[in-house]
């Protein structure tokens, strides 16, 4: 799990210059990894920060398993597939999550 909320802080770090709104969002999303545990992401005054455990109120909640998020985040499975396909489940403000995916594809350079 170590793995992928490095990755996250990484793809925050590159998605920064591509993607100045962000520097304006203040969003908590949650990370249900299964069978690995729960952390969640907090964007806030232009910065990332990784927690563990569960948020009290997140935007939305994202589960799917170690190997689904991984080929997420490496870029080898697009979100929304992953999401159409059953494979990633999201519940909460299923249309913020857009956001968070434009974050991503904006830190692996596909915008």
């Amino acid at each position: 799990m170590e793995e992928i909320k490095s990755k996250l802080l990484e793809i925050f770090e590159k998605a920064k210059d591509r993607m100045p709104e962000v520097k304006t969002w203040s969003k908590v999303y949650q990370f249900v990894v299964e069978g690995d545990g729960e952390f969640y992401i907090e964007i806030k005054d232009g910065k990332m920060d990784v927690k563990e455990g569960r948020h009290a109120s997140p935007i939305a909640t994202l589960s799917a398993t170690r190997e689904v998020f991984e080929k997420i985040l490496n870029g080898d499975l697009d979100a929304m597939k992953a999401f159409m396909t059953r494979q990633l489940k999201i519940t909460g403000n299923v249309l913020d999550t857009m956001n968070l995916k434009k974050l991503i594809d904006a830190g692996l350079g596909k915008t």
